[in-house]
């Protein structure tokens, strides 16, 4: 359920994107992106996580010390943030389909996932 393109995928299971004032439905638009879904997304970063995505203990130690195992991403018409929180030993993903760049859409995203993450939290 992971796609290198939108073309490798029936379009009628991608979520369609919307930006403020753009009334057309963006999921047709090929933005040179990935696709996967919300439990694929999990998977990924749960396994760069605990190191099961590397071939040795080394490899996880090299890339530990360069890169946050996170994903947050923006593009016209859809919004991640995807985190592993180790506390809950949990993988917390917000997808949203409707963006605009010029006004607080992605601090009110990052409002929003907090609150997810607390709400996760509270009932663990």
């Amino acid at each position: 359920h992971t796609f290198g393109s939108i073309h490798d995928v029936n379009i009628d299971d991608v979520m369609s994107g919307y930006y403020v004032g753009y009334d057309a439905d963006l999921k047709n638009d090929n933005n040179s992106s990935m696709l996967a879904t919300a439990e694929d997304l999990g998977k990924f970063i749960r396994a760069l996580n605990n190191g099961t995505v590397f071939k040795d203990q080394k490899e996880q130690e090299i890339y530990s010390s360069i890169y946050k195992y996170d994903h947050t991403g923006l593009i016209p018409g859809y919004q991640t943030i995807a985190k592993y929180h180790k506390d809950i030993d949990a993988v917390v993903i917000q997808f949203t389909n409707t963006v605009n760049f010029d006004g607080y859409n992605w601090n009110l995203s990052e409002v929003m996932y907090s609150r997810i993450v607390k709400i996760v939290k509270n009932n663990h």
